[in-house]
C-alpha cells in the first residue's frame, strides 16, 4: 500500500505564498493550498483515496457509485494504481464518450440509468447491497471519510506553517469543508500544536445556500432556503440548497471561531478571479474560485485583519515540472551544476568533495532530479544508491535544495515525493537534529526517526 500511495501523490500538495497579492493588498502573509496538484487535479482525490483504502481494508474490490461528478474522476484515476473496480451508475444524458480516463479504463463498468443523480444513487445503493460491493454513495461512512480528509488537510497546513494561522477561507456547499477543517484544527489545538483556533470563513454562492442565508439572518440554526431564492448558474450549481447535518456543524464552527460566511455573486466571482490571475500565476477554474473572491471582497470591505491567511483552492495548481537528468542531459555544465547545488544548500551544505561524491554516485547508479517552476530551474534532488539491499535502505537522499528566490512553492515536497516513488519507498535520509521544521515535514511524509547518526569527532586526526 505504501509504495502505491507514493505513486499517486495524494495529499501533501503545495502550500505557497501569494506574494504579489500580499503586496497589492498590504497583507502580511497569504498562503494558497493548491489541491489541483493532487494526481487527477482536484481536492476530491483525498476522499477517493480514503474510499479505496476503506474498501480494500474490508476486502471489497468493487466500489459502487451513483455519480457523474468529480468523485467519479478521482476514483477512476486511482483505480489504475489499486486493485479495485468501479461500478458506475450515471444519468442517461451523461457524456463519457470523449473521456479516455473513463472509456479507456477496463476497471470501470458503466450503467447509464435514470434521469438524474438521485435516481442513480438509488440504483447504485440497491446494486451494492445485492452484490456485496463497497458503497461509495453519500451516507454515514462517506461523510465521515470526507470530514477526515479535511481534518487531515488542516493538520497538513499546520505542519507547514511556522506560526498560528489567522484565518482559513474555504469553499463550501453542504458544509463538509468547514466542519472538517474545524475538527482538524481543534485536534491541533488539543495537541498543543497551535495556541489559537484561526477564524473560519465559509465561502459560497449568494443565490441559495442555506449556510449563507442562515448567517445573513444572524441565525444560529440552519434555515431552509426557499425555492424562489435559488438561482442556478454554471458556476454555483454545486453550492445550492444543500441541507445536511454538516451544514449545521459548519455554521457552529464559523460562530465558534468568530469567522464568517461570505456570499459571492457570479459577477463578483468573475471580477475577483480576473484580478487575482493578473497577479498570481495559478491555474484555477472559475467555479472553484470562491475563496479567492471572498478573501478579496472581505479585504475590500475593511473586515480583514493583518496576519497569516490560508485559502484552500480545490483545483488550484502551479506549473511544476520534475525531470530526471543524467550526465548528458544536465541543464548546466557539470561543474556549474555542482556549484549551483552547493550554493542552494546554504547552511546545510557539506565540503564540495563530499557533494561531488554523492552527485557522481547518483548520476551513475541513482537518480538526479531537477524541478522547473514556470520553466525556470528551481530545485535539485540527489538520490544516491547504497551498496546494500536489506541491511540498509537501497537509496539515500543525499541532497535536496531549492532556489532561495522561489521558496514556498511546494518544490521541495514535490521533489521528495518523486524521490520516494523512484526508490519505491526503500529510502533513507539525514537531517540536522536542530532542523525541526524539516523533521516534521519528513515525518508527515512517512519517514521515522530510527536511530542517531553519530560521527567520530577524531576522524580528522586520523586523516591528517
Amino acid at each position: 500500500m505504501a509504495s502505491t500511495m507514493s505513486r499517486t501523490y495524494v495529499g501533501r500538495t503545495p502550500l505557497i505564498r501569494a506574494k504579489n497579492l500580499e503586496e497589492k493588498l498590504g497583507i502580511r502573509k497569504i498562503y494558497l493550498k493548491l489541491e489541483g496538484n493532487n494526481p487527477s487535479g482536484h481536492l476530491e482525490d483525498r476522499l477517493a483515496y480514503l474510499i479505496v483504502r476503506d474498501a480494500l481494508s474490508k476486502g471489497q474490490k468493487n466500489i459502487c457509485l451513483g455519480n457523474s461528478g468529480r468523485l467519479l474522476y478521482s476514483l477512476a484515476y486511482l483505480s489504475k494504481y489499486f486493485d479495485v473496480n468501479l461500478v458506475l451508475f450515471a444519468p442517461k444524458n451523461s457524456q463519457f464518450s470523449k473521456d479516455p480516463l473513463i472509456i479507456g479504463n477496463e476497471k470501470i463498468e458503466i450503467h447509464q440509468v435514470g434521469e438524474n443523480e438521485m435516481d442513480c444513487i438509488e440504483k447504485s445503493n440497491d446494486y451494492a447491497e445485492e452484490n456485496g460491493c463497497y458503497n461509495a454513495n453519500p451516507g454515514m461512512t462517506n461523510n465521515i471519510l470526507y470530514l477526515y480528509s479535511f481534518s487531515y488537510l488542516a493538520s497538513e497546513i499546520n505542519t507547514r506553517l511556522k506560526k498560528d494561522p489567522t484565518s482559513f477561507f474555504s469553499q463550501t456547499g453542504e458544509g463538509f469543508s468547514i466542519s472538517g477543517l474545524y475538527s482538524g484544527l481543534k485536534q491541533s489545538w488539543i495537541n498543543e500544536e497551535i495556541e489559537h483556533l484561526p477564524k473560519l470563513y465559509a465561502c459560497s454562492t449568494s443565490e441559495g445556500n442555506p449556510i449563507v442565508e442562515s448567517f445573513k439572518k444572524g441565525s444560529k440554526e440552519i434555515i431552509k432556503v426557499r425555492e424562489e431564492d435559488i438561482s442556478e448558474s454554471k458556476y454555483n450549481k454545486n453550492l445550492l440548497n444543500q441541507i445536511d447535518a454538516n451544514a449545521q456543524e459548519a455554521l457552529n464552527a464559523v460562530y465558534d471561531t468568530k469567522g464568517g460566511v461570505i456570499s459571492i455573486t457570479d459577477d463578483e466571482l468573475l471580477h475577483y478571479k480576473k484580478e487575482f490571475q493578473a497577479l498570481e500565476n495559478i491555474h484555477i477554474s472559475t467555479e472553484n474560485s470562491y475563496p479567492i473572491a471572498a478573501f478579496m471582497k472581505t479585504h475590500e470591505e475593511g473586515k480583514l485583519e493583518n496576519g497569516t491567511h490560508v485559502l484552500i483552492l480545490k483545483d488550484g495548481k502551479v506549473d511544476l515540472d520534475i525531470r530526471e537528468v543524467n550526465k548528458k542531459t544536465l541543464p548546466l555544465p557539470y561543474n556549474e551544476f555542482l556549484g549551483l547545488l552547493d550554493s542552494w544548500l546554504i547552511q546545510y551544505s557539506d565540503p564540495l568533495v563530499e557533494i561531488q561524491e554523492a552527485f557522481d554516485n547518483a548520476l551513475e547508479r541513482g537518480f538526479v532530479l531537477t524541478a522547473y517552476f514556470d520553466d525556470e530551474l528551481a530545485g535539485i534532488c540527489v538520490l544516491s544508491k547504497t551498496s546494500f539491499e536489506d541491511f540498509f535502505p537501497k537509496y539515500h537522499l543525499s541532497y535536496i535544495a531549492t532556489k532561495v528566490e522561489i521558496k514556498g512553492k511546494g518544490i521541495g515536497t514535490q521533489l521528495m515525493q518523486r524521490a520516494i516513488e523512484l526508490a519505491e519507498g526503500n529510502l533513507s535520509l539525514h537531517v540536522d537534529v536542530e532542523n525541526e521544521n524539516a523533521i516534521k515535514l519528513y515525518e508527515k511524509m512517512g519517514f521515522k526517526r530510527k536511530y542517531y547518526r553519530m560521527l567520530y569527532d577524531g576522524l580528522e586526526k586520523y586523516e591528517s
